[in-house]
């Protein structure tokens, strides 16, 4: 049967963000689903004879990204999440076109929760190297939707020695 996932079948999380650093921002509760994702780019090699079917193919190399579906979030999270500015109790947004965003990349960890507690074994959890917030989110007003604020994490391969090109890790050491 193999070795199972390290970090469980299913389970809540709580999220990071800035770990291993002097400020770090947990995130934390979610409603929703917590997503990892990666897609690997494929670009088709192909020749008239075969037509649309390929003859060869070449990775053109992965994408990943995190969804984070947070609720009742305090304003520091927000804060920090949505890039915003804070005067007081009152968040600013504002476009941030043309701003760099691997530079201000920060090391994100995942944890499984158990009865409201973060596992302390950390060769369960998840250290992605570098992750940067966006904004995704629309909020509802009815009488019956709960308010989420999607957070997407735009996750980089590192440009650090000894991780060049790595994206994560399962299991911290």
């Amino acid at each position: 049967m193999g070795v199972p996932l390290p970090f469980g079948d299913m389970g809540p999380c709580l999220i990071v963000w800035g770990y291993g650093e002097s400020n770090p921002v947990e995130i934390s509760p979610f409603f929703g689903t917590v997503t990892l994702g990666m897609e690997d780019t494929i670009n088709d090699i192909q020749e008239e004879g075969y037509g649309e079917a390929p003859v060869d193919a070449v990775s053109g190399g992965a994408t990943m990204t995190l969804d984070v579906p947070m609720t009742r979030s305090s304003l520091d999270q927000l804060e920090a999440v949505l890039q915003a500015e804070r005067i007081g109790s009152v968040l600013y947004l504002s476009s941030r076109a043309g701003c760099a965003m691997y530079e201000y990349a920060r090391a994100l960890v995942i944890k499984p929760v158990c009865d409201n507690v973060p596992d302390p074994d950390m060769s369960k959890w998840i250290l992605i190297y570098k992750t940067f917030p966006f904004r995704k989110f629309s909020l509802a007003w009815d009488r019956s939707t709960q308010r989420v604020v999607l957070i997407g994490f735009k996750i980089f391969p590192s440009q650090e020695s000894g991780f060049v090109g790595k994206y994560l890790q399962i299991g911290v050491t």
